[in-house]
């Protein structure tokens, strides 16, 4: 699996977890008393059940639009763009960029291999041409994904667009760092903003 793919099942794993409700009685199966092992074993399931679901547009400069359908049920669908980084930049363990459209807005997520603590704060450092910004990120579900601020999204509508990558930094126990490109983030934010759900 190529590192675009990887990113993309992050993501889907990712959004299918971020939807369900604890009232849901097959997420509860998988977040209660199983084994870690069994505990992995259903997620993957439910990661392969909404893969199965999802659809994939191929947008231009290595952009990808995701629909994934509501874990809940009903007509509206998670959307999503994302990235992959640039593997040759990059630890192994920052997988992408993404944006999703979110209750209020566009989210901006950084996507990881591997997880960081659940719930914890990280800084973290994204220099765009010579900007440098700093930012304060959560990991969100099981610590594949860290949520950066409104402001990120932001300079992704802005100052991001003429730059043609992104570095970033995060202070881990074991410091994370790599490059995403940028090229054709315009376009990607336009389509993602174009088929969020009505709210």
């Amino acid at each position: 699996m190529n590192q675009t793919n990887l990113t993309q099942a992050a993501v889907l794993s990712f959004i299918f977890f971020a939807g369900l409700q604890p009232s849901n009685a097959d997420f509860q199966d998988c977040s209660g008393k199983l084994a870690p092992n069994d505990r992995q074993h259903c997620e993957d399931m439910f990661t392969r059940r909404v893969q199965a679901g999802s659809q994939t547009s191929q947008l231009p400069d290595g952009w990808r639009l995701v629909r994934t359908p509501d874990p809940r049920g009903g007509p509206e669908a998670v959307v999503s763009v994302l990235h992959a980084a640039d593997t040759a930049k990059s630890h192994p363990n920052l997988a992408g960029l993404t944006f999703r459209c979110g209750p209020t807005g566009i989210d901006t997520l950084l996507i990881m291999l591997e997880p960081l603590t659940r719930g914890s704060r990280y800084g973290v450092r994204i220099k765009s041409g010579s900007t440098e910004t700093q930012f304060e990120a959560k990991a969100l579900q099981g610590g594949e994904v860290l949520l950066l601020p409104p402001s990120a999204s932001a300079l992704a509508g802005g100052a991001w667009q003429a730059a043609p990558e992104i570095s970033v930094d995060i202070a881990a126990p074991s410091p994370i760092g790599g490059s995403v490109p940028l090229s054709g983030l315009s376009g990607a934010l336009l389509a993602l903003s174009r088929n969020c759900p009505a709210h």
